[in-house]
């Protein structure tokens, strides 16, 4: 687990690099060349152990910066932060960056993010309705992340961060049932009570 110290060091080269973009075609770029780096720091222990560590020197860590960006071909901002966060000894924060990133680029562009659980995929006319149902309710412009959960019966369960919506039948059947439980719980224990008598 990181800690607070680096989340806000990720935040502050996350809030540099949103500075200087020009617009959501360079973000989701500049983004998505952050992941396929960070995907490739992942898949090797001992290039990530490398490059995150003093196993290599600074020299060695900016030479392989270097030559993955003539195989790949970064964008000039791209390159510039991974240079710096090399540099700075930074690179084992750099997921943390992207999650920072797509955070104040959500902020910046009044945009909230809401991930949509419902028991069959949503097909596009249904997915347009309830975009547009939500971005008059939350007064933004929504962003859809959707998942099948065939335990829901029938319905949707919208999540926004760590707070949950549950507009289905077995969210519905569930509240149903802790009413029943919570009236019935005074009237079993009135007739406990009686029976002890």
């Amino acid at each position: 687990m990181k800690s607070l110290r680096e989340n806000s060091i990720a935040r502050r080269y996350a809030l540099g690099l949103i500075k200087a973009l020009k617009d959501e075609k360079e973000y989701r770029k500049i983004k998505a060349e952050l992941e396929s780096f960070l995907k490739l720091l992942l898949s090797n222990d001992e290039f990530k152990a490398g490059m995150e560590t003093s196993l290599f020197s600074k020299q060695q860590k900016l030479e392989l910066i270097e030559s993955i960006n003539k195989e790949v071909g970064f964008s000039e901002k791209t390159f510039n932060l991974l240079l710096t966060m090399t540099d700075q000894n930074r690179l084992a924060i750099l997921d943390l960056i992207i999650l920072e990133l797509e955070e104040l680029w959500f902020e910046r562009n009044n945009i909230e993010k809401l991930k949509v659980y419902s028991a069959v995929a949503l097909n596009e006319k249904l997915e347009k309705k309830l975009t547009k149902k939500l971005e008059k309710s939350f007064g933004k412009q929504i962003l859809l992340e959707k998942e099948v959960d065939k335990s829901l019966i029938a319905g949707i369960k919208i999540q926004q961060g760590s707070i949950f919506y549950d507009f289905s039948i077995s969210g519905n059947l569930r509240k149903l049932k802790d009413a029943l439980l919570t009236e019935t719980a005074p009237a079993v224990s009135a007739a406990a009570s009686a029976k002890e008598l």
